[in-house]
């Protein structure tokens, strides 16, 4: 995949239209020499790696609106006075939230139901499997659909003045900045920007350290461990269990799992969640070609998302629909290919085309033009599942919904050599779950010349173990 110069929210980042980008191979070597050293962002307590890794992901590729002001510069007792002053001067009234001793933080990804309620597609089962009344659920974002009892942009970032667990923090951080401006390794701007993900990071951790300090939280069950670190500092510091929940692909080259054994001896102590379940036993061989989980820690939890009940895999009538599975903030790229698609379509008018968006898309409006072209565009209204059942064809560059595909008798094609993530959709055919196509082949007539073969594709059974609701609460247990 590729890094732009404009990101945010959870890495892999937003990927932003017009800006300069680096292939994601580009970026992976890069990490690994700047960060061949542990010495360089560990000590003998905590490993910065994934903050360092956050920082230097930036910074190559330039993105200044990374670059914060931050008081890292300054003396310890610096800074430890100005956060005192701040104490002072903004009260928190985080103090009267209540929770269950099992928290979700639920990222609000939603899907409608046969009855056309939507569903958070994470946590759905997993809130009414432990007891709804149970748990705390707290929302990332904003929404009028589903029902949680948090969301937090509710709670306040003011913060008292430090207390024993976070001056000890601020000083691990501060001993890793003392060490490297001691020496010239890295560059003066990729230190602006380690000092900014550093400073972000413990903000962070103070925000969820106030929030959960004293409430009597015993798990906390969650998606995405990246650029979570200060959440998982928190919870470590606070006896807090951790539970990540697998919430889309994985390869084997990502930036965040399957680590080389170039880092086993960091990995153990960045912040990284105390298990992990996945959907299926294919998920689990890839993590374990890694070194930052051992296989104890990795679980297969079944296909734990919500999903339709009139979606059985045996039953369903073929329409000839090509699926165009678009992903988040690749408008560019997908609406350029959808021009050469129905110029190709033309000779096929048998056939039809849906563009089904990204369910966290921010850039929607620039996919109306392919409606002129003759395509349907749905979004949330057409859970993906459904779509599988009537497509023939699924196109997209690299994603889970080519995993999704499989036990719906439908041909992944996945676009190479194209637009802004074409080092993914390498690993897409690498993997065994795409098929490799170019923007000059027409996907009917390849479609139909592999109709002709038999294609060797993972089992839905491996991808996606069923659920057994029983095993997975049991899996979600805090160890004794």
């Amino acid at each position: 995949m590729y890094i732009y110069r404009d990101q945010s929210e959870a890495f892999v980042p937003w990927l932003l239209p017009c800006m300069e980008f680096k292939p994601f191979s580009v970026v992976n070597q890069f990490l690994k020499e700047k960060l061949i050293l542990a010495s360089r962002y560990s000590n003998k307590e905590i490993s910065l790696l994934k903050i360092f890794q956050h920082a230097l992901s930036f910074a190559i590729v330039g993105n200044d609106d990374k670059i914060i002001k931050n008081y890292l510069h300054l003396p310890i007792g610096m800074q430890i006075f100005i956060y005192r002053l701040k104490g002072w001067t903004r009260k928190s009234t985080n103090s009267k939230a209540q929770f269950q001793d099992t928290v979700i933080l639920d990222p609000v990804r939603l899907v409608k139901d046969d009855d056309g309620v939507y569903r958070s597609i994470y946590f759905d089962r997993v809130a009414k499997a432990l007891g709804r009344e149970k748990v705390t659920i707290l929302h990332q974002r904003a929404n009028d659909f589903i029902q949680g009892d948090y969301e937090i942009s509710e709670f306040d970032r003011n913060c008292p003045a430090l207390d024993h667990e976070e001056k000890k923090l601020l000083r691990q951080i501060v001993s890793v900045v003392k060490r490297n401006n001691s020496f010239h390794y890295y560059t003066a701007y990729e230190k602006k920007h380690i000092l900014s993900a550093l400073h972000i990071f413990y903000e962070d951790f103070r925000f969820y350290y106030q929030l959960f300090k004293g409430k009597g939280i015993k798990k906390l069950i969650f998606i995405c461990h990246y650029h979570n670190e200060g959440l998982l500092a928190a919870a470590k510091v606070l006896g807090i269990f951790t539970i990540e929940l697998q919430h889309g692909l994985i390869a084997s080259n990502d930036l965040y799992y399957v680590y080389h054994e170039q880092f086993a001896g960091s990995v153990q102590k960045a912040f990284f969640p105390d298990r992990l379940l996945v959907y299926g036993p294919y998920w689990k061989g890839i993590l374990e070609k890694g070194c930052e989980f051992r296989p104890k820690q990795i679980l297969i939890g079944g296909d734990y998302l919500f999903r339709l009940k009139n979606t059985a895999h045996s039953s369903y009538e073929k329409e000839n629909v090509i699926l165009v599975c678009a992903q988040k903030t690749l408008h560019d790229d997908y609406v350029g290919y959808g021009r050469i698609l129905a110029e190709q379509m033309k000779s096929h008018p048998e056939w039809r085309v849906i563009v089904k968006l990204h369910p966290l898309e921010r850039n929607k409006e620039e996919y109306e033009i392919l409606k002129t072209l003759g395509f349907e565009i749905v979004d949330l209204e057409w859970p993906l599942d459904a779509l599988l059942q009537r497509c023939k064809i699924q196109i997209s560059i690299y994603s889970t919904t080519f995993f999704d595909a499989v036990g719906y008798d439908v041909v992944n094609f996945s676009l190479q050599q194209y637009g802004a993530s074409s080092d993914y959709a390498a690993d897409m055919v690498t993997e065994g779950v795409a098929l490799p196509l170019s923007i000059e082949e027409h996907p009917i007539v390849k479609y139909n010349d592999v109709l002709k073969t038999k294609l060797d594709m993972p089992s839905r059974d491996d991808v996606y173990a069923p659920f057994d609701e029983t095993r997975f609460i049991e899996m979600l247990q805090t160890p004794a």
